[in-house]
């Protein structure tokens, strides 16, 4: 009895996994009501995916411009104050060189009054040229 009880437990277990589970196929009309549902979705995804991808290149170029501007902006200040006169801001022997941000701003954003550079002349006109660009 002791040897019979292991062997029936193992028989019955043998059985019992050698059963192919059978999978539950759905209808024809459930599976088109998934699927119309699936291609709702799917819809919906792809205008979500196009909203991010415009929302993406719009920060992008907020990104460049607000670069841009801190570049050229930083340079009219030093020129401005190379040409103020203040102990420790004298002229340098070469100007403050902006990498071409102060035409690449303007070609960006399009402004009519060019934004000229003056090196080593303390004037509050090139400041008003970069705050037209807000206008």
């Amino acid at each position: 009895m002791r040897r019979a009880l292991p062997a029936l437990f193992a028989l019955v277990l043998a059985l019992a996994l050698a059963v192919p589970a059978t999978a539950a196929t759905p209808s024809p009309a459930r599976m088109a009501a998934q699927i119309r549902t699936l291609q709702g979705q799917v819809k919906t995804l792809q205008k979500t995916v196009k909203k991010i991808n415009t929302t993406l290149l719009q920060t992008e170029g907020v990104a460049v411009v607000a670069l841009l501007y801190g570049g050229c902006n930083s340079a009219v200040t030093a020129d401005a104050l190379a040409g103020s006169g203040i102990a420790g801001y004298t002229a340098p022997p070469n100007p403050v060189t902006d990498y071409n941000a102060c035409s690449q701003l303007q070609s960006i954003t399009r402004t009519s009054p060019t934004i000229v550079r003056q090196p080593n002349t303390a004037t509050v006109n090139v400041f008003q040229e970069l705050l037209n660009i807000f206008k």
